[in-house]
């Protein structure tokens, strides 16, 4: 047998005699791989089809030879395993190709184990490479499985938004399939990436190879969004008065005054990085002692409360930073 061609011992994993004659040949990029087509046609009415054809070797395209390797090695074991067991990666690959084919046990018993390794409770995708978070997106989609796709968003953002993992493929994933709050984020935080050379006049283009109108997005992020912390610098977010406070104007005072000197201290942040900067800026100031003894208390929680509402407004309107 040639280096690239993959055999399958069959007749080792199933309890019936196959001759030789019985085998097919499907060749996937350059591997071919040796397979007893029972099993494949009882499972898939797609290759049922396939396999119609006298075709030596039957060329299959859609996948990589290791994506159809894994998904024969779960077409041909027996028993299945727990699903939870298997490797992430391999998991991707078997429910890839059973959606492509339409094998159906294979498509439930991976996508059931992928599941049940998002939601553990030490998640896969704690430590899962860029890799696995775009196809568990796409399998998301693919599979129509809403849970799943919110779970790894959500997951994918909040490591991105720790400087964890990249931006730049969530951008590209995000832009392709339309996913607007993951997209949002992602050109935010590849913005903060970038921001330093924007402000040099630096090229974002070599080192970060987005599309042209991708990087237009990311320019409009860095006018709009620093236009919008110069506005904050002169005036804080806006609170309303506490019902019992009888000195608010002294209240007004005190809070524009800290408020003035926190936006003037030296930040490791970028201006453009507003989300964060008002988040240490409110901690700060929750333990601001000059607050705490010119503003009455109900004013104070106001004033902290109007920083975490201003985050969540710029959070939610991101779009409309980045012309999107």
């Amino acid at each position: 047998m040639s280096s690239s061609e993959c055999s399958i011992p069959i007749r080792r994993i199933i309890n019936y005699t196959s001759g030789e004659d019985d085998l097919r040949i499907i060749r996937v990029q350059n591997m071919r791989f040796k397979v007893n087509p029972c099993v494949l046609r009882a499972g898939s009415a797609v290759f049922k089809s396939i396999l119609k054809s006298r075709d030596s070797p039957i060329v299959l395209s859609g996948h990589t030879s290791a994506q159809f390797r894994s998904f024969l090695w779960a077409v041909y074991v027996q028993p299945l395993p727990s699903a939870k067991s298997i490797d992430i990666g391999r998991l991707c690959s078997i429910a890839e190709v059973s959606f492509k084919y339409e094998f159906h046990t294979l498509k439930l018993w991976s996508m059931e184990g992928i599941k049940a390794l998002v939601d553990a409770p030490n998640s896969i995708l704690r430590t899962a490479r860029s890799e696995i978070f775009v196809r568990l997106v796409r399998l998301a989609l693919l599979y129509r499985a809403a849970d799943l796709n919110r779970a790894v968003q959500s997951k994918w953002l909040t490591r991105i938004h720790w400087h964890d993992l990249d931006p730049a493929p969530a951008l590209v994933v995000a832009d392709a399939y339309d996913l607007r709050h993951l997209l949002c984020h992602a050109y935010y935080v590849h913005l903060v990436n970038v921001a330093p050379r924007i402000a040099h006049s630096q090229s974002i283009s070599a080192e970060y190879p987005l599309s042209i109108a991708q990087n237009l997005h990311v320019f409009c992020g860095y006018h709009s969004l620093l236009a919008a912390w110069r506005q904050l610098q002169e005036f804080p977010p806006a609170f309303a008065p506490a019902a019992d406070c009888s000195a608010h104007d002294r209240c007004l005072i005190a809070w524009t005054a800290r408020w003035a000197l926190e936006v003037g201290r030296p930040s490791v942040f970028s201006p453009v990085d507003i989300l964060r900067r008002l988040l240490f800026m409110e901690r700060h100031l929750e333990t601001d002692a000059v607050l705490q003894e010119c503003m009455g208390a109900e004013c104070r929680l106001a004033a902290l409360d109007a920083i975490a509402k201003k985050r969540a407004e710029i959070s939610d309107n991101l779009h409309h930073h980045f012309d999107l």
